[in-house]
């Protein structure tokens, strides 16, 4: 029995990976994070009506419910502004016509709503026919839905919010009494894991290049005793509470490929689209060797840190 319980754990850490090396291909390090957290979910069942709350582009949430693209679509068939990438622009806040995944397999669930304040990312979301409803929304707003009407509610950004008491309040407020609210929280640990112990060997000029404004989003981040209390402040009781992100995935992710993005994607450009598939299978090829060891549930690296990141299943209390 544990022999087949292990294949199926291989199997789907294997398969979430590669669907996140497909659209990722250039940024592989953001693919294995993507996968290592669908592996802490995949247990749990998204219940209609659902919510995925600042939901982007749409994609981690799709392929989250085994969705798959073909190989010629990838997140980089619509970016913007790669000239002020290290200026902090958001290169993936664009939207053209010709952005069109083909979806190659139909996810298991569709969720009914999608939420996000960037209207180009919810064009992206939209062209997966993945959300009944998408809509605009600043989180730092309330949410414009009735009192308990989710049975599940995800969302990947809460952290972001700066209003964030009001945010998980409303969020606690339109989850139905038994429903389920699922986040992935950072956690303050992220910031144990930069190198900025090393500025005066690596200089400055270096860690800013590595950075890109990285630090900034770091504000919102707490240890998870903080976040325990937060979140029962705001009308939450802590149903399971995963631990999946370890201080060596965050420093994988931390340096990855995240410098030469820019040049990379304008190469990638540049090929014929025949070449570029080809060359993209043999690098998923690669990388899924490489990054799998880390995709793993319960593989043990000796952390004596807190966890980087949480997955929090969470009830209502009010």
């Amino acid at each position: 029995m544990s022999t087949t319980i292990q294949s199926q754990t291989t199997t789907s850490a294997e398969a979430y990976l590669r669907a996140f090396l497909n659209i990722y291909w250039l940024r592989p390090e953001n693919a294995m994070w993507r996968a290592v957290n669908c592996m802490a979910m995949e247990d749990l069942v998204f219940e209609a009506p659902s919510l995925d709350s600042s939901c982007g582009d749409g994609l981690f949430s799709f392929l989250r419910a085994k969705g798959a693209l073909a190989i010629g679509f990838d997140v980089y068939s619509a970016v913007d502004k790669l000239e002020a990438f290290y200026e902090g622009a958001d290169i993936y806040d664009a939207w053209t016509d010709s952005y069109e995944p083909l979806v190659t397999r139909t996810p298991d669930y569709m969720m009914d709503w999608g939420i996000d304040w960037k209207q180009e990312l919810l064009n992206k979301a939209g062209s997966l026919g993945f959300y009944r409803n998408l809509k605009v929304h600043d989180n730092n707003q309330t949410l414009p839905f009735d009192d308990g009407y989710f049975k599940t509610i995800f969302s990947n950004s809460a952290y972001w919010v700066p209003n964030l008491d009001l945010h998980l309040g409303e969020l606690s407020r339109v989850l139905h009494a038994e429903g389920r609210c699922i986040l992935v929280l950072m956690t303050s640990m992220t910031r144990e894991v930069t190198l900025e112990r090393y500025a005066g060997d690596l200089g400055q000029d270096w860690l800013a290049l590595i950075d890109r404004g990285r630090k900034e989003n770091y504000k919102g981040l707490r240890p998870p005793e903080e976040w325990d209390g937060i979140l029962e402040r705001c009308g939450f009781e802590i149903e399971s509470k995963r631990p999946q992100i370890t201080w060596v995935h965050s420093m994988i992710e931390y340096v990855g490929l995240r410098p030469i993005s820019p040049v990379m994607i304008k190469m990638a450009q540049a090929l014929p689209a025949e070449k570029r598939s080809e060359l993209k299978q043999e690098w998923i090829d690669t990388w899924t060797q490489l990054l799998l060891p880390f995709v793993k549930p319960g593989l043990d690296l000796g952390q004596l840190q807190p966890p980087v990141e949480l997955v929090y299943v969470l009830r209502k209390t009010r």
